[in-house]
């Protein structure tokens, strides 16, 4: 596939961070060994992967630790292979039983250390007091001796064995909405019980994100299975669409991340 065709079908990232993934394609093809992209991608990148998997003749793998894991990282390989992904599960316990921590004051620790984002997979948060993270292997010794506090907590930092120890999951609201249509301020207005207005000023002022990029229009479309984060309001994962009401809106079955 040519660099030029590869690229376009990812319009919706900037081509340098592109190109990256474009190269381990090309090693992945040339060398037949498995290869591992180094960080982590949000779904609208590897979901793209996945449909891009017979144009480019490479198997596409992908994995966050958690079973519903959001950030993923991703495999290519020529052959059905079992990959051996180099992520680490870390447990970040934090020693103060009065902290009310959110997932932003464990990720703003985080990028203290000078680490991009790309390296960190999805954060679950148990108990108030604990955090667990998907890391790239490379960092997690980095993470383990460095990060000592969480905001102003003191924490400590183990790293969970995948295969003898315990993985969290997200904890989900289940529940049914019911829209009238799948364009983003009405699905936001939704959601969030809040009025189209408010909802598309949400949009404007960059509160919105569809599958973790901004979105930019109020007319955008959503779909199945697609995640929507709203500032101030929580993430939701649309879990697809199970019938129509009487009046003809649509029915969909949405997860609320808690």
């Amino acid at each position: 596939m040519k660099k030029k065709n590869f690229v376009d079908r990812f319009y919706f990232c900037k081509e340098n961070s592109v190109l990256p993934i474009y190269d381990k394609v090309i090693l992945a093809q040339k060398s037949h060994r498995v290869i591992y992209m180094p960080e982590f991608y949000a779904p609208v990148i590897w979901n793209t992967l996945y449909e891009l998997s017979e144009e480019i003749k490479l198997k596409v793998y992908s994995y966050g630790i958690f079973k519903d894991a959001e950030r993923r990282m991703v495999a290519f390989s020529e052959y059905p292979v079992e990959c051996n992904y180099p992520v680490k599960l870390l447990e970040i316990h934090c020693k103060s039983k009065f902290a009310e921590l959110q997932h932003s004051d464990y990720l703003g620790s985080l990028m203290s250390l000078g680490i991009k984002r790309e390296k960190f997979g999805d954060l679950i948060l148990k108990k108030g007091d604990l955090c667990y993270l998907a890391a790239c292997g490379d960092i997690s010794d980095y993470v383990k001796i460095n990060l000592n506090s969480v905001g102003s907590c003191p924490c400590e930092v183990n790293e969970v064995d995948t295969h003898t120890g315990e993985i969290p999951n997200y904890s989900f609201k289940n529940y049914v909405l019911n829209v009238s249509s799948f364009r983003m301020d009405c699905m936001v207005s939704s959601l969030c019980n809040l009025s189209r207005n408010k909802s598309g000023e949400a949009i404007k002022q960059g509160k919105v994100l569809l599958d973790y990029l901004p979105v930019d229009r109020k007319d955008k479309l959503a779909k199945d299975y697609c995640t929507i984060t709203v500032k101030g309001h929580g993430k939701f994962k649309i879990a697809g669409e199970i019938g129509l009401t009487g009046s003809g809106r649509y029915k969909l079955l949405v997860k609320k991340f808690s």
